[in-house]
């Protein structure tokens, strides 16, 4: 290292003086900036093993250590919720199948004959909340959809792979960045280029082209440069076998940019890069490996905290035989740490770990990958609002397998699993008070004809709002699904599945659960189409209980929901149908640890469509409200002990495309009886009403009515 100084006297008297260091090196690898990008990619190399293991997996189990309690979460058992007994009979459903409703017979008969009326008369006893009352209709989860079969992969898969696989927008991981920096300034290049003729038969072997660029820049004369970017580049051939043909080539690139605006020897900002290419091409065989190695990080104001750093050592290798247009043999293993602290605050707005590793086997090279391995396992964290606080948490691992042993473009067998974990601040008080676990795998075999898919998760949230570890809420999903084919058709001949879910509430944190929800939902569905199915069941059950102060049931609601469907002519919309749903609900109305109200309801709806020309033979839509009121006195007494009861049926025949019916009765029954006041009221009322063109405007409409009062 030379120091050349020039001083410069004015007519003044005035005198200054600059420095100038001039290094002198034999080799471009010698330089001082070059031995700087040596111990920066060595440090960095030697923080990034130690650094993302340390962040995925710091007990070296194995699994990423945010994943572990999603991995050991049991899933919600819930044959032993619904079928405590294991008889194969849901005993929720004991209490819709023994309720019996008023005899419509005895109504009748109570009544008395019905005659002819000029209108349907208005009477509270023909409205449902005669019946029931307000809080006794579906409740807000009831009502909730079921959670759907991609409902895990959508919370935590999908953004873990939005992070993970969207574009790092940071410039050092670019070689763009680093011959643009160098050629918009004043730089020093020079290129050489040196050749080994390793059997003196006067052909060069190898022949190997170099260019380096170097912008030193010290404004302030203190030892050590503001500014320094070096480029280096060197690219080589090989004629390994003589033939006169180059069959090896290597090309490296080194990139540095580094600001050291105070001049005290601890840069700001420093951005280092290398990527090295090894090719090996005989003409028809190819094979390139391509190790990229990058370390950047920003600490503008020298307090210790980095606004950015990545840390990035990415390693690949494509095989190409020759035999098609695609890669033979593909590997890719991946070790990134990205971390952004744009406000400085220490909490970064965006960090992540990640270990990628990907493989590749198409031996036919015909596009149809025979083998292909994928293992990912990430963290990724947010501070979404720049509060200093995290915001959002994900943790991530799968591993994916798919096998396609005949080269045909069909996976004969794929099989994935994951496990991975969210936690939310939901509203920015600096606690993580949302937090989502999930595991789950997902299997496809294809031999030939047969065809088979099974998919299963199991999917647990919780909330701790003030994150004292008592949790508030929670809610358990577990779902199974499987599915055949049984030919070439690309459509399923059958698909059956279940979905359950727990869900439980204790927001004054006493350790018991006021109010519970639970639900299964099992579906069975044949003959797919191009639209749908041919064939579908569903039968959704679900239990709901409200807990008083005391812990004790205040109301219990019971629902079962079942549907059979057939769509005849593959359009999409089923033809004939069946739709029976039963609720029965009983509530504590005064809190004396006896549910003293009791109300049924059951809905039944259906049509025959069978040839699927449009025009359906008959339709029915059913509803019956039935609630009993039962109280006791202290020395057990009855005290109350009342009924209401309403039942609405409209039956339609001959229904034309437009919705038109031939024939269409509805009929009204609706009585209530207070056994201990000796009062009791009904009615029933009947409308058949005809249109013969079925044009929506009916020629006759004929309506009968009776009604009974005691007292009148």
């Amino acid at each position: 290292m030379y120091v050349v100084r020039v001083t410069a006297t004015g007519p003044t008297g005035i005198s200054t003086e600059r420095a100038f260091h001039v290094e002198v090196v034999s080799v471009a690898d010698d330089l001082e900036a070059a031995q700087l990008q040596e111990e920066l990619e060595g440090e960095a190399e030697e923080q990034l093993d130690d650094e993302v293991e340390q962040e995925l997996d710091p007990d070296g189990d194995g699994t990423v250590d945010e994943v572990t309690d999603a991995q050991d979460d049991e899933e919600y058992d819930w044959q032993s919720d619904f079928d405590p007994d294991g008889d194969g009979h849901y005993d929720d459903d004991q209490e819709v199948d023994d309720w019996v409703t008023t005899d419509e017979d005895s109504v009748r008969d109570e009544v008395g004959d019905e005659e002819e009326a000029d209108a349907i008369p208005s009477d509270p006893l023909m409205i449902q909340s005669s019946v029931v009352n307000e809080d006794e209709a579906p409740s807000e989860d009831e009502l909730a959809p079921i959670p759907f079969e991609n409902t895990a992969r959508t919370e935590i898969v999908d953004p873990v792979f939005d992070e993970v696989w969207g574009d790092i927008d940071d410039s050092s991981m670019q070689e763009q960045t680093y011959s643009r920096s160098i050629s918009q300034v004043t730089a020093t290049w020079w290129n050489d280029s040196f050749w080994e003729d390793w059997d003196n038969d006067g052909v060069a072997e190898t022949l190997c082209h170099r260019t380096v660029g170097v912008f030193w820049f010290d404004s302030d004369g203190i030892p050590g440069p503001e500014r320094i970017i070096l480029v280096r580049n060197t690219q080589c051939s090989h004629d390994r076998d003589g033939d006169g043909q180059d069959d090896l080539f290597f090309t490296r690139f080194r990139g540095l940019d580094l600001v050291d605006q105070n001049s005290d020897g601890i840069p700001e900002r420093h951005d280092v890069l290398t990527r090295t290419v090894w090719t090996w091409d005989n003409g028809t065989y190819e094979d390139v490996n391509i190790h990229l190695f990058v370390h950047a990080r920003t600490d503008a104001d020298q307090d210790g905290n980095l606004e950015r750093r990545v840390i990035l050592n990415q390693n690949r290798r494509m095989v190409d035989q020759g035999i098609g247009l695609v890669l033979t043999a593909y590997f890719s293993h991946s070790r990134l740490i990205h971390r952004i602290d744009g406000n400085d605050d220490g909490t970064p707005e965006r960090w992540m770990a990640i270990d990628h590793t990907s493989w590749v086997w198409d031996p036919t090279e015909d596009g149809n990958a025979d083998r292909h391995r994928d293992n990912l396992r990430a963290v990724v964290v947010r501070d979404t609002n720049s509060d200093g606080n995290v915001d959002v948490v994900r943790a991530l691992q799968q591993n994916t397998v798919q096998f396609d042993n005949d080269s045909n473009g069909v996976i004969e067998l794929q099989w994935t699993w994951r496990a991975g974990v969210l936690k939310v601040d939901t509203d920015h008080d600096g606690d993580l008070d949302y937090t989502a676990r999930m595991r789950g795998w997902h299997q496809h075999w294809d031999w030939g004809m047969v065809e088979h898919h099974i998919h299963r998760f199991a999917l647990t949230r919780m909330v701790d709002d003030d994150a004292d570890g008592t949790i508030e809420w929670k809610q358990r999903t577990i779902h199974m699904s499987n599915a055949t084919d049984w030919d070439f058709d690309h459509h399923l001949e059958q698909r059956e599945s279940y979905t359950a879910t727990l869900t439980w509430w204790d927001s004054n944190e006493d350790g018991y659960e006021e109010h519970i929800f639970r639900r299964v939902r099992e579906t069975s569905y044949l003959d797919q189409h191009a639209h749908g199915w041919t064939f579908q069941t569903e039968e959704t059950r679900s239990m709901e209980v409200w807990r008083n102060s005391l812990h004790q049931p205040h109301r219990i609601r019971i629902v079962v929901n079942e549907l059979t469907s057939w769509d005849n002519n593959s359009d999409g919309s089923p033809d004939t149908y069946h739709y029976l749903s039963r609720t029965w609900q009983a509530t504590d109305t005064d809190n004396d640890s006896f549910l003293n109200r009791r109300v049924f309801h059951r809905h039944y709806m259906g049509q025959r469509d069978d040839n699927a020309d449009g025009n359906v033979t008959t339709a029915a839509n059913i509803n019956i409200w039935h609630a009993r009121n039962l109280s006791l006195s202290p020395s057990g007494n009855i005290e109350v002990l009342q009924e209401a009861y309403l039942s609405h049926s409209v039956f339609e025949w001959n229904i034309n495309s437009h919705g038109h019916a031939y024939h269409t009765n509805s009929t009204w029954v609706g009585f209530q009886i207070d056994y201990v006041g000796g009062t009791s009221q009904g009615i029933t009322v009947t409308v058949i009403t005809i249109d013969s063109d079925q044009d929506g405007t009916p020629e006759s409409q004929t309506i009968t009515t009776a009604g009974s009062g005691n007292p009148p």
